[in-house]
């Protein structure tokens, strides 16, 4: 079941793409966007986290999958998952920015390669031998598509971006997975959408046009807070924590097939 529900927010993960587009035809920049989905669906989730615990609605963690970092504190383990998430963001906003949605997305979503040689270090158990050569044929894969676009330095900036910000969707997926085994998922995503939004303020207040003057660029961003954040990376956070990190980060490449279906 777990696997299942994350499969279903990495389905909803897959609209990312298409209303960071949509509020760049608003006048939205790409930090702005990445900005203002964090901004709006804060409060949202802190406000929902508060009143579930005033409920009783929520439960301590229990039956995790393991701990792969016992030497981090509950606060580091946020710290981590808010800046690399943020850090995820701006590069993957820039690369959507520069290049097509889905070379962005499915550079992005190259994130199992660095989450398996993490664990691998981690660890010290070796992933499986089939599993090495599935993601030698996903890299391979990915490189035929950024090389479509060798000759274009704009479009090739841009999938250098997507291809950087799997590090920290990795490092992302890392400290969420071990940080759910010490919190439940609303007070953790809350905790975590506010310390990116302090991360991301910065450079889209730097990037100009801070606010969105148009009303369907509020409806665009509005939906990568509502539907985008709470609706898919919550999900996501409430369903890793049963997983392994390595067959969580496979299972999120489901957005990335979504992305890659149409052509952009």
């Amino acid at each position: 079941m777990p696997f299942l529900i994350l499969l279903a927010g990495g389905a909803v993960l897959g609209l990312v793409g298409i209303f960071v587009r949509l509020a760049a035809a608003a006048g939205v920049g790409p930090f702005a966007a990445a900005f203002w989905r964090m901004a709006l669906a804060t409060p949202l989730l802190v406000a929902w986290a508060w009143s579930a615990r005033r409920a009783g609605a929520t439960t301590p963690p229990s039956g995790g999958s393991g701990v792969l970092l016992p030497g981090w504190s509950t606060p580091a383990l946020i710290v981590l998952a808010a800046g690399a998430f943020a850090g995820d963001l701006i590069l993957y906003h820039l690369g959507l920015h520069w290049s097509t949605v889905a070379n962005a997305t499915l550079e992005s979503n190259m994130a199992p390669v660095v989450v398996v040689l993490a664990l691998w270090a981690l660890t010290g158990v070796a992933p499986r031998p089939l599993f090495v050569v599935a993601l030698l044929a996903a890299l391979a894969g990915a490189l035929l598509v950024i090389g479509v676009h060798w000759g274009e330095h704009r479009v090739l900036l841009g999938d250098l971006c997507g291809s950087v910000s799997a590090l920290f969707y990795a490092a992302y997926q890392i400290g969420v997975q071990q940080a759910r085994q010490r919190l439940g998922t609303l007070t953790l995503m809350a905790w975590v959408s506010a310390g990116a939004t302090l991360v991301l303020l910065p450079f889209a207040w730097f990037e100009g046009d801070f606010w969105p003057h148009a009303l369907r660029a509020w409806l665009w961003l509005g939906g990568l807070a509502l539907l985008v954040q709470i609706g898919g990376q919550v999900v996501i956070a409430h369903a890793v924590k049963h997983l392994h990190p390595a067959r969580a980060s496979i299972g999120l490449l489901v957005h990335c097939v979504r992305e890659m279906a149409p052509p952009v």
